[in-house]
């Protein structure tokens, strides 16, 4: 069964109101500004897992389903994601995403930044509309971060000497915490207690963390069709993860040099990076780093068994599965 396939069937129970947020999503994110509009519109073109907005909705429903104040924090979190997503392309220069242009390649840097913010700024309406100061400061706690979390990656890329724990930080800052905010978005909404509350912050930061190493697996294991960019894009990008790391441990005979002045070319070509591809296939780190994300995975699955057992708690369990065993 292919990913999409068996979200769909995950989600088949919020499938009505998932809708609902994506028709919302796409009145709230378009402007009246037929260049800003047009721009926005090929930006939600670009196919999505709606993986974050169904966390929000199944964390609320974990405890009391209030879709009314649901709808807005989803389509804010959604916005803000889709926000950082265009500002991450424009940092990168890529040219696509899941197989189609950018917006940076298509209307230029100019018009992609101020997208980006006009994306941030959207998101200010949505929050107010929720009408809990909880989720004010947890969305602006949230983009503050992501934004360390994408400096954080700037600082650290080229680097050889990275360790396991400044790695970890790194997609904590950058991915797990909107994920994880997400969970907890849910369960503030859905009047959990403060225990609640607890457990789906740190239910979503287990399951963002795992679902950040499977992405980095996939860099290098999977296909271009599967993950909508090239294999291994990161260290086109100069972005060092978690198999490379475990890849180059204790490796000898100037093999991390030679990584280093791959990486560290403006443009290195196709066939020196199948190269560390598939020397990185070749050792045991994608198995290693797959036991990790396995590991924040079980942390995740067992955070939701201190809820009772709900057709909502079953399908969060399963979803940490879907992360970790999606298409490699």
């Amino acid at each position: 069964m292919s990913d999409t396939a068996t979200l769909s069937r995950l989600f088949s129970t919020i499938d009505q109101d998932l809708e609902v947020v994506d028709h919302t999503f796409q009145e709230r994110a378009t402007s009246g500004l037929e260049l800003l509009n047009s721009a926005a519109t090929h930006a939600l073109n670009s196919p999505g897992k709606r993986l974050r907005t169904a966390l929000t909705l199944l964390s609320g429903k974990l405890i009391n389903y209030r879709f009314e104040k649901l709808l807005p924090l989803s389509v804010a979190f959604e916005m803000v994601h889709l926000a950082t997503l265009v500002h991450d392309d424009i940092i990168d220069n890529a040219s696509t995403r899941r197989g189609l242009p950018t917006v940076n390649a298509r209307y230029g840097n100019n018009v992609a930044i101020l997208l980006g913010d006009y994306l941030f700024a959207k998101t200010a309406g949505l929050i107010a509309e929720v009408e809990d100061f909880r989720i004010d400061r947890l969305f602006s706690e949230t983009v503050a971060t992501v934004c360390e979390g994408t400096i954080f990656e700037l600082l650290s890329s080229h680097r050889m000497d990275l360790s396991i724990d400044h790695y970890l930080e790194r997609i904590n800052y950058k991915t797990a915490c909107l994920i994880s905010a997400c969970c907890k978005g849910g369960a503030i909404v859905g009047g959990g207690t403060d225990a609640q509350i607890a457990l789906m912050t740190q239910y979503g930061v287990n399951l963002g963390i795992a679902f950040q190493i499977v992405d980095d697996i996939l860099d290098y294991t999977g296909s271009p069709t599967t993950i909508g960019k090239p294999t291994g894009n990161d260290l086109r990008q100069g972005l060092v993860t978690l198999p490379l790391l475990y890849a180059l441990r204790n490796e000898q005979n100037g093999r991390v040099e030679r990584v280093e002045r791959i990486m560290n070319q403006k443009k290195p070509s196709d066939a020196e990076i199948d190269t560390v591809v598939r020397w990185v296939n070749a050792t045991n780190a994608i198995s290693e780093s797959l036991e990790l994300a396995r590991h924040y995975a079980a942390r995740a699955t067992a955070l939701l068994s201190e809820f009772p057992a709900s057709p909502e708690r079953a399908v969060l369990m399963e979803v940490v599965d879907f992360v970790v065993e999606r298409s490699r």
